[in-house]
């Protein structure tokens, strides 16, 4: 009984403005739930005439007042008020149903409609059916869900990063895959505060071309160790990694063996010996390219590794510490710096450091106080060593200051420069590396200023700056 009240509460609350003055109900939209009982009332003014009762529900006749030998569907029940019960109503059972009141003339035929609308909780289909979606990198996604419920279920997308943000709500998301880190889960939410909302989760796979990652371009080793040369591969399809040596496809031995793991494949060389050196092609293809990169295996020095311990010592001075992988013991030191302009570069100036220890070990630290500099001023460095094989590539470019300087976080001088300046720097390398530097004039004649150098480890020695007019 307290069932009836609750739904005849809803019914007046969605009753429509509009009546029938030959109607003492009202047309009503009563919103309910599975397996609820609903009564909709049809009551007829009485004005002495005999009234026929009709039910109607989409052109269907339910029941009629004057054929009491019709059967009437399951569930259904009209009482002799007029009104119309639906037991254990369902989610068919939601539409208009029609009262017609049938009386002779003068009155003729009136009607009234009602509405059940029998709410739901969503549930939600992906398309493509299968959850699963793959596309070329650079082409177009298109995912969609398809969601049913009463009310409308409101859908949003997510990612393991969080919600999607979205100018609506939609049921069809789309984009370029222009980055493959777009690769993922994507899940659809139903909702339409009915019950629990449904999820439903699509794959989604970009295919590219493999990219290689070579973490140390350059591995410096001595005859007789063991060395391991590095190559992360990603691609999707999975690519097919292979090693080269001397343009002929790497023959695998006990003694030289291929490894992978995941993404990282590997190298490794036991009992390195002379005929090693060279330049080992990482090869990786799938069915959208090849992709190759080179990891040079050498004696040569390793390229010098600024240490975070490097700082100014005071206005006009800093203090340099680094580190050089050598298996030979490093005979010289190029230094290379000059202050740092935005966007225009500036004149490099060289100094040649000494070795310093002659004892063969594998890690190389030097300390040098380069001293003389401007005060509060940026600057930028670079350092490459020698050993008796050669020189080795450039470190990478330092920004440093002297104290007083204004710090930008823009410039982010813990960084170091663009691999243009990089090049250029190895460029300018390789063809001085001989070469040596006397005291050159500046344009007015006069000397460039002299800048006294500290050198700390186990001596301390003066070198003269010297400015090289050939730059």
């Amino acid at each position: 009984m307290l069932r009836f009240v609750w739904i005849f509460y809803i019914c007046t609350i969605g009753t429509h403005a509009t009546t029938n003055r030959n109607f003492r109900s009202y047309p009503t939209t009563i919103k309910t739930y599975e397996n609820d009982t609903v009564l909709l009332p049809c009551y007829v003014e009485d004005q002495g005439a005999q009234t026929r009762m009709r039910w109607w529900r989409e052109e269907i006749l339910l029941a009629d007042s004057f054929e009491q030998d019709r059967a009437t569907p399951e569930r259904i029940t009209v009482y002799k008020n007029g009104s119309l019960q639906v037991m254990h109503v369902k989610r068919e059972d939601s539409g208009e149903y029609v009262c017609q009141a049938i009386r002779p003339s003068p009155w003729g035929h009136v009607t009234q409609v009602h509405e059940i609308e029998v709410m739901y909780p969503p549930s939600v289909e992906t398309i493509p059916a299968s959850g699963e979606l793959e596309v070329n990198l650079g082409e177009r996604v298109v995912m969609q869900c398809v969601a049913k419920g009463v009310p409308a279920p409101i859908i949003s997308w997510r990612t393991k990063d969080g919600e999607i943000p979205l100018l609506d709500v939609r049921p069809q998301l789309s984009f370029h895959a222009e980055n493959r880190n777009l690769s993922g889960r994507y899940t659809c939410v139903a909702t339409n505060e009915v019950g629990d909302p449904a999820m439903a989760h699509i794959d989604l796979r970009i295919k590219y071309k493999p990219e290689i990652y070579v973490r140390k371009p350059w591995v410096h080793a001595y005859p007789g160790i063991r060395v391991q040369l590095d190559c992360a591969v990603t691609a999707w399809p999975e690519a097919k990694v292979e090693w080269y040596f001397k343009n002929e496809t790497l023959k695998y031995t006990s003694r030289i063996v291929k490894h992978n793991d995941g993404n990282d494949h590997s190298l490794l060389i036991r009992n390195v010996k002379i005929s090693d050196y060279g330049s080992y092609l990482c090869r990786a293809s799938n069915s959208l390219g090849i992709t190759e990169k080179i990891v040079e295996l050498s004696e040569i020095a390793n390229p010098a590794i600024f240490k975070k311990e490097s700082r100014w010592t005071s206005s006009t001075s800093y203090n340099f510490i680094w580190e050089v992988d050598s298996y030979s013991p490093i005979i010289e030191y190029q230094f290379w710096f000059r202050k740092y302009k935005r966007d225009t570069g500036g004149e490099w100036h060289k100094l040649y450091i000494p070795g310093g220890s002659d004892a063969v070990s594998p890690v190389h630290v030097r300390s040098f106080n380069l001293t003389g500099l401007d005060a509060a001023t940026h600057y930028e460095a670079v350092v490459s060593s020698r050993n008796r094989y050669g020189w080795s590539h450039p470190s990478e470019i330092l920004r440093f200051h002297t104290e007083g300087a204004s710090i930008d976080s823009s410039e982010n001088f813990a960084e170091t420069d663009g691999d243009q300046e990089q090049n250029r720097i190895a460029g300018i390398q390789l063809v001085s590396m001989s070469q040596h530097y006397p005291l050159a004039a500046d344009a007015n004649g006069s000397m460039y200023r002299v800048k006294i150098l500290s050198l700390t480890l186990s001596m301390i020695c003066t070198l003269i700056i010297t400015f090289d007019s050939r730059f």
